[in-house]
């Protein structure tokens, strides 16, 4: 029996393919919590759309990125091939958000029943024993129609121009994913709040606000740990940073050599052991005194969702509810 696995990237993609013996790997590489994620037509066309942006963005080569990119659509072209086809995905958010667009492509190209496999985790393949592995396999379970509907409606709602639909999931029963609810809360946490910061920057002030002398690639290691799934990757993370201190009236100060880059390594180098800390500014709307909103230019993608100063959606954690643009 021939398996394609279907996971996060290529570092568990990687660990997989050496345990299990006999099986292919396909990673599923696209950071979909970053960037614009529209409705479109084809798969072909959300594609083209993610290359445009991550190749823009500094996320690396655009040729690279679009290499990896359509491998993984033909991939998913020939994975009527394989006797069966495993998804292989973590409880977080980077990892939910690939799992319902993978489940959503399967919907419409359906295999034969109990050919479509599921095995999740509530932790980090990268960090598992091959041991463990090896046993996790043997618990793979075929995927019902109760969970493809549900990630059909969960990417359709992930991918809306705004984001009323993805906080409604949080009023349905989401259990068929168990790992669903969690992403669509921490995804809605990266809509501004009223201070005008998403809780990732938000946990980026706060670390500054604790800490004296804290490198930049510090404050990465420490700002994750603030989270129940770390989900968010080094370029995404330093993305948001050089936005706090790169403003006209910045929250953060003392980033050398921003924005953040990969291609100069000495420039890289002296940005990750720079040492940040929070301006006036800074310090008033972490106390709660300014909105952060009002003090810079907005453009940033949650989905389908284009925030701007003018279109501004934000989510309430305290309430939980969103608010709407005024």
């Amino acid at each position: 029996m021939t398996d394609l696995i279907i996971t996060n990237g290529d570092s568990a993609g990687e660990l997989l393919r050496r345990t299990l013996a006999g099986t292919e790997v396909l990673p599923w590489r696209d950071v979909l919590y970053e960037g614009p994620v529209p409705l479109t037509d084809s798969l072909e066309e959300l594609t083209g759309i993610r290359i445009s942006y991550l190749a823009g963005s500094g996320a690396g080569d655009e040729r690279a990125i679009e290499f990896e990119l359509t491998s993984r659509d033909r991939g998913l072209g020939i994975s009527a091939d394989f006797d069966r086809v495993v998804l292989w995905f973590e409880h977080d958010l980077y990892d939910q958000l690939q799992l319902i667009q993978a489940l959503d492509w399967f919907a419409d190209h359906p295999r034969e029943p109990e050919t479509l496999l599921l095995v999740q985790t509530d932790d980090y393949i990268g960090r598992q024993e091959p041991e463990t592995i090896a046993e996790q396999i043997t618990q793979a379970r075929p995927m019902t129609q109760s969970q493809l509907d549900l990630a059909v409606r969960a990417w359709a709602a992930f991918r809306q121009a705004t984001p009323e639909a993805w906080g409604h999931l949080l009023k349905e029963d989401l259990s068929a994913l168990p790992f669903l609810r969690g992403a669509v809360v921490r995804m809605l946490e990266e809509l501004p709040g009223p201070d005008g910061l998403s809780r990732t920057e938000r946990q980026m002030l706060a670390c500054l606000e604790a800490k004296t002398a804290l490198s930049s690639v510090a404050l990465f290691g420490t700002a994750q740990k603030m989270e129940e799934a770390e989900f968010m990757g080094d370029w995404s993370f330093w993305r948001l940073l050089d936005g706090l201190a790169m403003a006209p009236k910045p929250l953060v100060a003392g980033l050398e050599c921003a924005p953040f880059q990969f291609e100069d390594k000495a420039r890289m180098e002296a940005y990750v052991k720079s040492q940040p800390a929070l301006t006036t500014l800074g310090k008033d709307v972490i106390a709660g005194r300014a909105d952060w909103a009002e003090h810079h230019v907005i453009d940033r993608w949650i989905g389908g969702t284009h925030l701007t100063n003018a279109r501004l959606w934000r989510w309430d954690s305290e309430t939980e509810h969103l608010i709407a643009p005024a």
